[in-house]
């Protein structure tokens, strides 16, 4: 299904203008977007505003059952975010979702969207997603912390390793990391694998190595002895982003879509927050980070309001509202990145020839991510090398059943 969003002729309108004419009657249509982004909620909410969509949020574990229980009762909601890779994949196959490659052709024609990332958000060549946020995985770091304690930022693991036994025996807990809204629970083994050996934590997603393999132990080793110097803050903490920005940790591994929730909870972002690309375990392994696209999916049973707010997220007025609201970047080059934190990332990735890598969530195959991401996240809460054995079983068993059936 292609969505009538562009008409042809002899000449292209663009995204843009119709942007400027749909307000007034988008208004009235009580458009929905649904996402599980509870954080961004005012900037949906004002974005909205001009857009013409309301906006309601879920906890992640609710959210993924509410939209596929609306798939199957033929209730997709008209404007929803999701994820790339597998669950993308899975979400289009249901044949709930419109195809969006008129809304790509004409965004890239017009310079608001690179034609680098489609690939990205689409499924066996179609576009079924426009990136409301385009972000790499970083450390964040608390700049006050790191110049109290003599410390500049890790260019090697050893750096790192050292960062973080200074930190705790100044009393500060090196890392915010927590099990919040059920879905965290793959960061630090999403990280521990990428920096030990890449090629295995790809090669996990396609079956072709075992989560009970020598690479997948190496991991939680690592992981079980910086939780066992206390280098980790308490996972059960619902108020993750507020608790870094009030000085619960040094460093927190996030994607930079935090950064402008940690200025909203009080974080002086200019003066007082760094970030940096993790450096590698294994030096000899080329610099990589993790890259997330948020994708913004449409309904293929959208009406014209619906599809008339979805356009609006890929001009340049769109793009500009979103990273005002939020700080987020949603890829349009047309718009200056939202701080410069990310103006920072991008340029030590362009210097460090800094490969992209998919995030597990992403990666994993989407049939199997929730009973995946609960064992991690049963390791996060108890991390100890005898859960760590029972996890990487556990792991390794529902791996082999999906893949035993493909």
């Amino acid at each position: 299904m292609k969505l009538d969003i562009v008409k042809r002729g002899t000449a292209l309108i663009t995204l843009s203008a119709m942007a400027a004419g749909f307000v007034a009657s988008a208004a009235s249509a009580e458009v929905v977007l649904t996402h599980d982004k509870s954080p961004w909620q005012a900037g949906f909410e004002a974005l909205g505003a001009t857009a013409g969509f309301t906006a309601s949020a879920y906890p992640t574990d609710q959210y993924i059952a509410f939209v596929q229980s609306s798939i199957a009762a033929g209730t997709t909601p008209a404007i929803f975010t999701w994820w790339t890779g597998s669950a993308l994949a899975d979400v289009v196959s249901s044949g709930a979702v419109a195809s969006v490659d008129d809304v790509w052709d004409a965004a890239i024609a017009s310079g608001d969207l690179p034609a680098g990332v489609r690939g990205l958000f689409s499924v066996d060549g179609t576009a079924y997603a426009v990136p409301i946020n385009v972000a790499r995985w970083v450390v964040l770091y608390n700049k006050q912390m790191f110049a109290d304690n003599g410390i500049a930022e890790p260019a090697s693991w050893a750096d790192l390793e050292a960062a973080a036994a200074t930190l705790k025996a100044a009393g500060i807990t090196p890392f915010e990391a927590s099990v919040q809204d059920g879905w965290r629970g793959f960061i630090w083994f999403q990280e521990f694998m990428i920096r030990t050996n890449p090629d295995a934590y790809n090669k996990l997603h396609t079956g072709e190595l075992a989560y009970d393999s020598p690479e997948v132990h190496a991991a939680f080793d690592m992981w079980v002895d910086w939780a066992s110097k206390g280098y980790f803050t308490d996972p059960r903490t619902t108020t993750e982003a507020a608790d870094f920005a009030g000085g619960s940790a040094a460093m927190y591994l996030m994607g930079e879509w935090v950064i402008g929730s940690l200025g909203e909870s009080g974080m002086d972002i200019g003066a007082n927050l760094g970030a940096f690309i993790m450096p590698n375990a294994d030096p000899a392994l080329p610099s990589q980070v993790i890259v997330e696209g948020g994708p913004l999916l449409l309904s293929a049973s959208a009406d014209d309001a619906a599809k008339a707010a979805y356009a609006f997220f890929v001009t340049q007025e769109g793009g500009q509202a979103w990273a005002d609201a939020l700080g987020l970047f949603n890829g349009n080059p047309k718009v200056p990145a939202p701080n410069g934190i990310i103006d920072e990332i991008t340029a030590d990735m362009t210097a460090g020839n800094t490969i992209a890598l998919q995030r597990w969530w992403e990666a994993v195959p989407a049939a199997i991510q929730g009973d995946m991401v609960a064992e991690l996240s049963a390791f996060v809460l108890n991390p100890t090398a005898e859960q760590a054995d029972m996890t990487i079983a556990n792991l390794d068993a529902i791996n082999k059943e999906y893949w035993a059936e493909q």
